[in-house]
């Protein structure tokens, strides 16, 4: 009797599967076995690359050659172990990427900041509200109010450099 001639129930294999179902897994492993990374010396294989442009830190997805059950892991490479052509996220020079990072703000329009003068001897202290938004090292309008016997309340404005965050030193 002939393969052809033998009914599908004649062409089950031990535990019930068909040849076919067999023949058809043991292909589809060995396709799969060839996609995958070989494993390096380090005992690891790399599953893929990626580049964070905001970090500036390359990261790989790796798998443990010992442990193949075990989830892959993301792991962090050293700034000057990136290939250049492996990630192909970031294009361009690092300088360009760079110059289109915008520090951010530390004074926003109408927060509350703290403004100080300071000399050898002496620290001012007072607080006001910015009227202008700024980032470190330039320069912000405070307004200070405060009370007076004669007329009630005084606004006055200073002028001054941000220091940090809602930290503004009075200028002259």
């Amino acid at each position: 009797m002939t393969a052809t001639a033998k009914t599908e129930g004649d062409m089950t294999g031990r535990g019930g599967f068909t040849l076919a179902s067999l023949l058809l897994a043991a292909w589809s492993t060995s396709s799969i076995a060839q996609s995958v990374p070989a494993c390096g010396a380090e005992g690891h294989r790399v599953l893929a690359r990626r580049w964070d442009a905001v970090l500036g830190v390359g990261w790989e997805l790796r798998q443990d050659c010992a442990h193949p059950e075990w989830p892959a892991r993301s792991v962090a490479l050293a700034a000057d172990a990136r290939p250049a052509g492996d990630f192909g996220v970031v294009r361009g020079s690092d300088a360009r990427a760079r110059a289109q990072i915008v520090p951010p703000l530390l004074v926003h329009a109408g927060d509350s900041v703290r403004v100080w003068s300071q000399c050898e001897k002496v620290r001012i202290e007072m607080t006001g509200i910015a009227e202008v938004s700024a980032r470190n090292g330039e320069r912000v309008v405070v307004r200070i109010t405060r009370q007076s016997e004669e007329n009630g309340l005084t606004v006055e404005r200073v002028e001054g450099i941000v220091r940090g965050a809602g930290n503004v030193e009075m200028e002259g």
